[in-house]
């Protein structure tokens, strides 16, 4: 091959490596990763998936020292007390969580629960002498006063909290005591926002309702009080399907309320209503009573978020939740690699995030793309790095043999092909002419000369 063949050709070869190398790494590859299989889940599971973690379990009690304005004094030394379930969400990563306003709002349901315990009371022990029925002791209660044990005409309030699965350091079913932040009562939009001392928490986001209407999936969760009343006592959260079946206006057309198909009982009171993205559409508030039918009402997030904004509380993911939600999205995408990467650095952060481990193992017993991505791009490299090798060799020596050709050489020495002995002659010198070349080499040489002084070709 010819020095300008041989270049030629290296040229070409390393025109076509880079030219390769650039389609590889383009910003839209042609050379894809292989993914695993993506596993077959429902909508209702990913919910579940991303929403679970931000849920808890409330347990709300009311204690008071019920006061007989008739006989001037208070009917026992010790406190009644009344409790009730219900579901909150996380909202902020630094232990805000939100809630119905009617949870915690002291109202006359709670006052309601007080005084008929003490009715029993007062019958049972025979509290009047005139020995009056239920009945007429109920009708009493309209003298009767609920104090706290510092505070006149309102009960001590005692908020805890317990999440479902183990998340963010806190194991599951523990009692985290919580503050009561802002309360906005039923009549003015029914959501309450609370604060456990935590941080690292897994929230949920809420929707601005601007792509909320009738027909829109939406799953409510929460902790019905009836369940357990069947099924063995959990902290796992139910979820009903259904979908916004109307929107309607409460207080005067002040408010607005999504009607739901889906089913909401007891208990479920505050936690969220989600569309099939997770995010929050609203709050569990009320349902009609009496009613067989589904009838269930949620507050919009709107109102939620107009709360949160007044006591200058944001609707922040933070760092766990960035990463826990990245890693679903790969998970369920059947990208393995990148869920994997996720999840591990979800649990650096939170080693305890129940969910995250759970999802972790099922990330790494994905079919298929276990680390095969990256041998492609390894394998590929290595590749690129030994043709680009052998593009360097090819080059060099072309250069090399080329400029062999193009060096000056020493005038032969030439031997004459009848002498026996073989005795060396130096070729003879003369002026050059210029009107005869060496056919082998193209060397200018004399007329009359019988062999090119530069190659020793015997000219004719």
């Amino acid at each position: 091959m010819s020095s300008g063949r041989s270049t030629s050709a290296a040229r070409h070869l390393l025109a076509t490596l880079l030219a390769g190398l650039g389609l590889i790494f383009s910003p839209v590859p042609a050379l894809a990763l292989p993914t695993a299989t993506p596993p077959p889940t429902s909508p209702l599971e990913q919910v579940q998936a991303l929403v679970q973690p931000a849920v808890v379990y409330e347990q709300i009690t009311w204690t008071g020292y019920v006061y007989d304005e008739t006989n001037k004094g208070y009917f026992t030394t010790d406190p009644f007390i009344a409790s009730f379930q219900c579901t909150g969400f996380v909202v902020n990563p630094d232990g805000y969580i939100a809630t119905a306003g009617h949870c915690v709002d002291y109202d006359q349901t709670v006052r309601s629960s007080i005084l008929s315990q003490v009715v029993d009371w007062a019958y049972e022990n025979e509290y009047y002498e005139a020995l009056p029925s239920r009945e007429t002791i109920a009708t009493f209660a309209q003298n009767w006063r609920i104090d706290g044990a510092t505070s006149e005409g309102t009960p001590d309030l005692d908020v805890s909290v317990a999440y479902g699965v183990s998340v963010s350091g806190e194991p599951s079913g523990k009692a985290l005591p919580a503050r009561v932040v802002a309360v906005r009562p039923v009549d003015e939009g029914d959501v309450s926002l609370l604060k456990i001392e935590a941080r690292n928490l897994t929230v949920v986001p809420l929707s601005d309702n601007a792509d909320t209407g009738v027909g829109t999936q939406v799953v409510a969760i929460g902790y019905p009080a009836s369940v357990d009343l069947v099924t063995d006592a959990s902290f796992n959260p139910s979820f009903k399907e259904g979908t916004i079946s109307a929107e309607k206006t409460v207080e005067g057309g002040l408010l607005p309320v999504y009607e739901i198909s889906a089913a909401v009982s007891g208990g479920m009171s505050g936690g969220p209503t989600v569309g099939l993205d997770g995010d929050v559409i609203g709050v569990n508030s009320f349902k009609i009573e009496g009613e067989t039918q589904p009838f269930n009402f949620v507050q919009p997030s709107q109102n939620l978020q107009e709360l949160m904004r007044s006591e200058g509380v944001e609707n922040v993911m933070g760092d766990v939740t960035d990463l826990y939600r990245a890693g679903l999205t790969a998970y369920f995408a059947g990208e393995k690699q990148a869920a994997i990467d996720s999840f591990e650095q979800v649990l650096q952060i939170v080693p305890s995030h129940q969910f995250a481990q759970e999802y972790l193992r099922k990330s790494q017993d994905l079919e298929g793309g276990s680390g095969s991505g990256w041998m492609l791009w390894i394998a590929v490299g290595i590749l690129a790095v030994a043709a680009l090798a052998a593009v360097i060799v090819l080059v060099t020596r072309s250069r090399r043999r080329s400029g062999q050709a193009n060096a000056p050489t020493q005038e032969p020495v030439i031997t004459s092909p009848v002498a026996e002995s073989q005795v060396a002659v130096a070729a003879p010198e003369g002026p050059d002419t210029g009107d005869r070349f060496c056919p082998n080499c193209g060397k200018e040489h004399d007329a009359d000369a019988h062999f090119c002084p530069r190659c020793g070709h015997v000219l004719t």
